[in-house]
């Protein structure tokens, strides 16, 4: 080819243009080119090929050795080990447990347990404490090693499927092999590690898909697609986090669909095979795992325990033991004079539970903004259960607080006042800012001032989510609204926190907005108010409708729901404080460790610490291929073409995937408002070691056209993996925490000023 004084390919001497159909339009130039281009080799019957990857091979090797070395120790507990562990014994002890996190990689580490015959009796309640003799450590460490070992020979392999040279692909597996940061995540019970192998996987079955195109509908073509869309789910059913892997390709899958729709070769019926065959393998397979998923881990864990007060009351009530057991027996249906706690049925304030509670505190008279408040008896949602939270139903036309014979049950529309059992005051609001949300109206307990502010005491029950023919008040299961009479505000916790005055309770208000989830309440105990003097009463009472002893039953569409809603909106760590978290800003170019484990006995410490040659290396490589897309780009502006349309597509295609996949996993993280540490960049890594292994085989492709280039481009390359090798072993020490060291050690391998490492101030 001719070149003119730019450098640039002249467009008078232009490849041969690209090949048109009989009506001239060309061939979609974004598919991939075993479409355009399909090479099929009839293949001889009932016979089977077989080759090896010796390089591939010794990745795998070197890779399990890297992993599997000293698994077993430290025996202790490793940073987040503490909540995974513990959640593998609950499963096998049937215990509900909460994590905003999906299930899969808890219930792989439970079936772990379960194949070794683990029973889950095991206590360890901190960081560095030593396990029980008869937890299964190295066996519970076995399966995210051997995932974080397969995810080397994953990585050369999407290198290789992405048509990069043996080299780069080479490259990519060894940067994996040499990342300490990955290492060590895969070491322990962490979900991390397999999560990033499914991510692999998900990129890899995706790109063997796209590469048989030209065997569309084949076994092999049907079998990728398939996997496509299970290890995508698989990603994030281990974190959510996964999700954007599954987003990243995805929208390739939608892409290249779009192009085939221009390719006339293929036909009307073939097209909405295709579409629908796409549908089936990447939304219909994954909702069915996600939710099978899900329907294993609620019908597995059947037993009340420590975090089952995150869930509604209803879905408390359907464990066996804990709310069940303190609720049954109890009637059923709210009448005048019931005693009754009052719970928040949605949780606004993140996980917590939360009840209807007053004290004999008041309001101050006025706040720090100079606004005045009725200085009535406050009213607030309190995070734990007290003698406080109970208050008597009573009926607005009688001074009675005892239950009626037979008992009057309060229904949809009825009107009652709810009277604070301890102090005895009605439930009132009135046309007062409250405190903390002055667009709302103040709730507080009467107290007669004798002053020109008359009680408004007077509340309409509404039932949320009452049957056709039910619109009895029932305990636990009804959900219901309480909207002021006067006002026709509903009953709202704001999820505001109050100040000191009202000891750091929530802020309870009414709004005039009556349907969102802050106004919806539930029963959660319940008991008559009886007359001691009456023993008809007493009788008449104990023929009434109880709470039947054993578990209340929720189908699992409602827990499945509940769940989700719970685990998408909580906020158990937002608020949470750690020395070791990081933002996503401290990430890329490594500022930040974060310490996972020291030996009580020595210096020796485990830290989450990447290789900083490779890191840094492959953000560069981020930088280096959006300068170079700019330059092309401007470069085709004034046509002078660089490279051909397939190198040009080529370049196109691994950027989007890649350097797409990056910031689609990175730039989320800005958006959080929750506690981050380093470990929530690891699959970002994996897409900008992958973007490292792709520009550098880009750039030794195009040097070739200049003298001296490849080898200058071959040294520099060399030099990077001998740098990365020499971090790697350095940095070992952090991996595996097998090495007692000396300060002096630990100050030579502080490369950074913001680093941390932990030194026993009696060594």
């Amino acid at each position: 080819m001719e070149r003119d004084s730019r450098g640039g390919v002249s467009p008078r001497t232009l490849p041969e243009p690209q090949r048109v159909e009989g009506d001239g339009s060309p061939l979609p130039s974004s598919l991939d080119e075993s479409r355009r281009n399909p090479q099929r080799v009839q293949a001889k019957p009932f016979s089977i090929s077989f080759e090896v990857d010796i390089i591939q091979l010794v990745l795998t090797i070197v890779s399990m050795a890297t992993r599997f070395w000293l698994l077993g120790l430290p025996r202790a507990v490793v940073f987040d080990e503490l909540h995974f562990a513990k959640f593998a014994t609950l499963y096998m002890k049937k215990i509900f447990f909460f994590d905003v996190h999906p299930p899969l990689g808890k219930m792989l580490l439970a079936l772990v347990c379960g194949f070794c015959g683990f029973d889950g009796e095991a206590n360890f309640a901190r960081i560095g404490e030593e396990y029980p003799a008869t937890f299964p450590v190295y066996q519970l460490r076995l399966l995210p090693a051997l995932l974080g070992s397969l995810t080397v020979p994953l990585v050369y392999q999407i290198a290789v499927e992405l048509r990069l040279s043996r080299w780069a692909a080479l490259l990519a597996g060894a940067c994996v092999l040499l990342d300490n940061a990955l290492l060590t995540q895969s070491r322990f019970m962490l979900m991390e590690g397999m999560m990033v192998f499914f991510l692999c996987l998900s990129l890899f079955s995706f790109l063997k898909f796209r590469n048989l195109a030209h065997k569309e509908f084949s076994i092999q073509w049907w079998f990728w697609l398939c996997l496509t869309g299970v290890a995508c789910t698989c990603t994030l059913s281990i974190k959510y986090v996964g999700f954007f892997t599954a987003l990243i390709v995805v929208t390739m899958m939608v892409k290249d669909y779009w192009h085939m729709l221009a390719d006339i070769r293929i036909s009307d019926l073939d097209m909405v095979k295709h579409f629908f065959v796409r549908i089936f393998s990447l939304v219909f397979i994954p909702l069915c795992i996600y939710v099978s998923l899900f329907y294993i881990h609620l019908n597995t864990l059947t037993k009340a325990g420590p975090h089952d007060n995150v869930m509604t009351s209803g879905f408390q009530a359907s464990l066996e033991g804990g709310l069940a057991a303190l609720t049954k027996g109890q009637p059923l249906y709210v009448s005048y004079g019931s005693q009754i706690t009052l719970r928040l049925t949605h949780g606004i304030t993140g996980a917590k539970p939360c009840w209807l509670h007053s004290h004999q505190h008041v309001y101050p008279v006025r706040y720090p903004d100079g606004r005045g408040s009725s200085h009535q008896q406050q009213v607030t949602c309190y995070f734990f259960k007290d003698v406080y939270n109970w208050w008597i139903v009573k009926h607005p036309n009688r001074e009675s607080l005892v239950v009626d014979e037979p008992p009057q049950a309060v229904k949809h529309g009825d009107v009652v006042q709810l009277v604070h059992g301890i102090t005895s005051r009605a439930l009132n609001s009135h046309d007062v800012a409250a405190p903390m949300t002055p667009q709302n109206q103040e709730v507080s307990c009467y107290i007669d001032y004798n002053v020109s502010m008359p009680a408004q005491n007077f509340w309409r029950v509404e039932i949320d989510n009452r049957d056709t023919d039910e619109n009895t008040w029932q305990t636990i299961k009804s959900h219901v609204r309480f909207v002021h009479m006067d006002t026709r505000q509903a009953l709202k916790a704001t999820g505001k926190q109050l100040p000191e005055w009202g000891f750091h309770q929530i802020e309870v208000a009414t709004d005039r907005v009556t349907v969102q989830p802050g106004t919806v309440w539930n029963v959660e105990e319940h008991r008559y108010t009886t007359n001691p003097e009456k023993e008809q009463q007493a009788r008449e009472l104990a023929n009434t409708e109880m709470i039947p002893l054993k578990p209340t039953h929720l189908s699992f569409w409602r827990k499945f729901f509940e769940l989700q809603t719970k685990m998408f909106f909580s906020k158990i760590d937002i608020d949470m404080e750690h020395k070791y978290s990081s933002g996503p800003l401290d990430w890329p170019f490594l500022t930040k460790n974060t310490a996972y484990w020291m030996s009580p006995t020595s210096n020796a410490q485990i830290h989450l610490l990447g290789n900083p040659v490779i890191w840094y290396c492959a953000s560069l490589s981020i930088f280096i291929y959006i300068g170079l897309f700019i330059l092309y780009l401007m470069r085709r502006r004034r046509d002078i073409f660089d490279l051909t349309e397939n190198e040009w597509h080529h370049f196109l295609f691994f950027g989007e995937l890649l350097i797409g996949g990056y910031f689609c996993h990175y730039l989320p993280f800005f958006l959080t408002d929750r506690t981050l540490f380093m470990h929530s960049y690891l699959p970002c890594v994996i897409y900008k070691i992958l973007s490292l292994a792709a520009v550098v085989d880009h750039i030794y492709i195009i040097s070739r056209r200049f003298a001296f280039a490849p080898t200058i481009v071959s040294s520099i390359c060399l030099g990077l993996v001998s740098a990365a090798v020499w971090a790697f072993v350095k940095l070992a020490v952090f991996s595996y925490g097998s090495s007692g060291l000396s300060p002096n050690d630990i100050q030579h391998l502080t490369w950074k000023d913001t680093w941390d490492f932990l030194v026993h101030t009696d060594q």
